[in-house]
């Protein structure tokens, strides 16, 4: 049709073969059906009703953009859907639309501007209770949150917005985004709560996450849940139930053509093997993670990809590459305002400097102080009680051996508390070393 330029049935009949291929996650098919329904729309006459379809098939993309990483020239393609939606006064669609542009600020790397999109949509949103807008408005939000670190936030959001689901009965609903809203909020609110310490309640939160995503076989949010889940048993310290979470999710990423996130999955998976005492295989899975970011353009958490890949340099020896990948993490996580990761390369910059000899203790104690503060500050408990660990290793080697027992039983305390097991056996071990 569309070489005999009947483009009205071109159009239909393109949009139909997208629908499906986002159906079945063929998502790079889907991408340029898309793409391609839109560029034969534009040869049709330019009415009202043209400008509605339009706006349709752009919301219908956001599925494979997201899932891809939102490639070639997805911006412009939104950016003419908000034209779109102004010249016809659609409010609703022109808040979906500015939801996902702030998504793709947020994978992209510039979380002020997604928070412009994303926080003013939601507060309108909520004043009214518009649950159409509130619901994947929510996602976005939490995404944006989740890069700065703002994980209280994250909380806030997503327990607003769940409980209205769940009293509307609108738990299996994609409210247009291809991706069901409910599940990939109750895994973001699970993840929130572990990185805050409430690991019992972030299991529970994403347990249920998972087992909703697969009942109804959305296979992008089963492939984000076992990376959220494996992550937050990282943070914990359970290095191996963490590894068959991040391979599962690798597994089912890959599979359904999910790479948001595939990066940084397969870098903590690198961490997990670092843990177990796998070096190579860190290695390897650290240096995959770091190329899939730089193919996508996936800017959130490319940081901790060098800092992993530094973390590994440091422990075979190797300060020239550990400082190297260090400098390069702290400067994108600081450029992306990534406070989570800024405060996590902080205790890197220290951990380096403490190798380095005595002469750059006093920098490496300010580095590490630095970490604790922002991350206290954030109140991302296992996270700061790493710190206290770091910290104690330094004093350890400063000879302040006071100092040095006093913030490791502080440490050992806390993760006992919240059962971290990798992280409180270091501890423990670092402690029985002071004081033997």
């Amino acid at each position: 049709y569309s070489r005999s330029e009947t483009s009205e049935k071109a159009y239909q009949y393109l949009k139909l073969s997208a629908d499906k291929a986002a159906f079945s996650y063929s998502n790079w098919e889907a991408f340029r059906l898309y793409k391609m329904a839109i560029d034969v729309l534009n040869k049709l006459p330019d009415t009202g009703e043209n400008k509605k379809r339009g706006i349709e098939v752009r919301l219908l993309m956001q599925l494979p953009m997201m899932a891809l990483v939102f490639p070639e020239n997805s911006l412009q393609i939104l950016e003419e859907g908000e034209k779109l939606s102004k010249e016809l006064d659609d409010e609703g669609s022109l808040a979906k639309l500015y939801s996902i542009i702030g998504m793709y600020n947020s994978f992209k790397g510039d979380s002020l501007q997604a928070l412009k999109y994303t926080e003013m949509t939601f507060m309108e949103a909520e004043k009214i209770q518009n649950i159409e807008i509130m619901a994947p408005t929510a996602t976005s939000l939490c995404i944006s949150y989740m890069v700065t670190g703002d994980y209280s936030r994250v909380v806030e959001v997503a327990s607003s917005v769940i409980p209205l689901l769940e009293s509307t009965h609108r738990e299996s609903d994609s409210f247009g985004r291809g991706v069901n809203v409910y599940s990939q909020l109750v895994a973001s609110y699970g993840w929130a709560m572990g990185f805050m310490g409430h690991f019992d309640q972030a299991s529970f939160h994403l347990d249920k996450a998972l087992r909703f995503a697969m009942d109804i076989n959305d296979r992008f949010v089963i492939a984000i849940a076992e990376e959220f889940y494996g992550f937050l048993l990282y943070v914990q310290g359970k290095m191996e139930e963490c590894v068959r979470h991040l391979e599962a999710a690798i597994t089912n990423a890959e599979e359904a053509q999910v790479m948001v996130n595939l990066g940084p999955t397969w870098a903590i998976l690198g961490a997990a093997y670092l843990a177990l005492g796998d070096l190579d295989t860190c290695r390897r899975c650290a240096e995959k993670g770091l190329q899939i970011q730089l193919d996508t353009g996936f800017s959130v958490s490319t940081a901790m990809c060098y800092e992993i890949l530094a973390t590994h340099s440091l422990y075979v020896g190797d300060l020239e590459n550990a400082r190297s990948y260090a400098n390069e993490g702290l400067g994108l996580a600081v450029r992306g305002n990534e406070q989570l990761m800024e405060g996590v390369q902080r205790f890197l910059q220290g951990r380096i400097l403490r190798r380095e000899g005595k002469s750059r203790y006093s920098e490496a104690e300010e580095y590490i102080l630095q970490g604790i503060q922002l991350l206290e500050r954030l109140e991302l408990k296992p996270y700061y009680t790493r710190g206290y660990l770091y910290l104690g290793e330094l004093y350890a080697d400063m000879g302040q051996k006071e100092k040095a027992v006093e913030i490791l039983k502080k440490a050992d305390c806390m993760m006992q508390e919240m059962g971290m097991g990798y992280w409180l056996r270091r501890t423990q071990e670092v402690l029985k070393r002071v004081q033997g």
